[in-house]
């Protein structure tokens, strides 16, 4: 219990603060708990963004890999996986800030990611890229083409239901 709302703690500072302005003393009075607490259940600031970079890494990898990708339909799937994207940044902004931030930052070089966590989409944009669907070009431009088109919409003013009447009347 105590974990898991350092973590949402922390989520919420860093989406407010920033990732390098969120000092643990802040951290330890905002989640209420001694600064000895944190250091119970993290060995550093690192390791627990780390843990919070894998949490919300392997939930965005469920949205945008939720469904099973047929090569034949590989437009129709591309586009329904940025919707799932764009749905779930609308949906968790603060997860979508923070994933943004630990992706352009050292930390990650330093603590040492995990094998596929450079982009949760390259094996997809691999598929359409070997079928022809997209145009040759690096792995690594596509995802970004895609995620940075999809990172100015964190910071709009739409609320989960204005996006939900607007974007998805049935509920979807």
């Amino acid at each position: 219990m105590k974990k898991e709302e350092i973590l949402s703690t922390m989520l919420t500072l860093i989406a407010r603060q920033g990732l390098h302005a969120t000092p643990m003393s802040q951290l330890a009075k905002e989640a209420h708990v001694a600064a000895g607490t944190i250091y119970h259940y993290f060995s550093s600031k690192e390791a627990l963004i780390h843990e919070l970079y894998l949490s919300i890494y392997n939930e965005f990898r469920q949205v945008a890999t939720s469904d099973q990708v047929d090569e034949r339909n590989y437009a129709i799937e591309f586009s329904a996986m940025c919707l799932r994207l764009f749905k779930y940044m609308i949906q968790n902004p603060e997860k979508f800030y923070f994933f943004q931030q630990y992706e352009h930052t050292p930390i990650e070089k330093e603590i040492g990611a995990a094998d596929d966590h450079s982009c949760i989409a390259d094996r997809f944009i691999h598929l359409g890229l070997i079928s022809n669907q997209l145009k040759s070009m690096p792995v690594e431009l596509i995802s970004g083409l895609v995620y940075n088109n999809l990172a100015p919409w964190r910071d709009c003013n739409c609320s989960k239901n204005n996006f939900k009447q607007r974007h998805d009347p049935d509920g979807d």
